[in-house]
């Protein structure tokens, strides 16, 4: 879509706080950031572990610059709490927050869903996990080829001549959990529309 166009897109006006690392929340945030949204990206100190996977040229991966096309990028250490503030400032101005944290992480840092609705009860949570935020495997960390594995993904396409499963070679599961985050997202924006209160995803 062209960039000129951008007051015309469908999430032209629409603030989005992207905690997320990795793959499968940037992309979920780099297609919002196609259909208009604008999307500040915060970084740790030590950066997104994408920007050091496959040839990096300027401290910037092409897997980096392809998930976080478009955004803009602050860095912030949540460990400080001067940072803390300033994220619950971004916050408090945004309509959607994207995290992709391991369970519990979100209220070791004082935004728990409690929190976040006082800072901001209009706001669009979505919360990636790998296993849900509750179970035996909840707190595991988690990759693609790890939901390959556990999935079937692997099995559902073993090697021509042994039969031993094999991974894709390709983020499956990362980029389809972001397809399905994005239309969550906007999905859940509608219904904020329609109702005015915020979501949790």
């Amino acid at each position: 879509m062209n960039p000129t166009s951008a007051i015309n897109q469908p999430l032209s006006g629409i603030r989005v706080v992207d905690l997320s690392n990795v793959l499968s929340g940037p992309i979920c945030t780099a297609m919002l950031v196609d259909q208009g949204a604008q999307v500040i990206k915060v970084e740790a100190p030590s950066g997104d572990l994408s920007r050091r996977l496959g040839p990096v040229k300027a401290g910037m991966s092409a897997m980096f610059v392809a998930a976080n096309r478009g955004k803009r990028s602050i860095v912030l250490d949540l460990t400080k709490p001067d940072a803390r503030r300033a994220l619950s400032a971004l916050i408090e101005r945004a309509d959607v927050l994207v995290e992709n944290f391991r369970p519990g992480a979100m209220a070791r840092l004082g935004l728990d869903a409690q929190s976040l609705a006082k800072i901001n009860a209009r706001l669009v949570t979505l919360s990636i996990t790998g296993f849900g935020p509750t179970g035996p495997y909840a707190e595991g960390r988690v990759y693609d080829a790890v939901i390959q594995a556990v999935a079937g993904v692997c099995s559902a396409h073993p090697q021509w001549e042994s039969g031993e499963p094999t991974l894709l070679q390709t983020a499956i599961c990362d980029k389809l959990t972001a397809l399905t985050a994005a239309q969550a997202v906007t999905a859940a924006l509608l219904g904020r529309a329609r109702d005015g209160q915020g979501r949790r995803v």
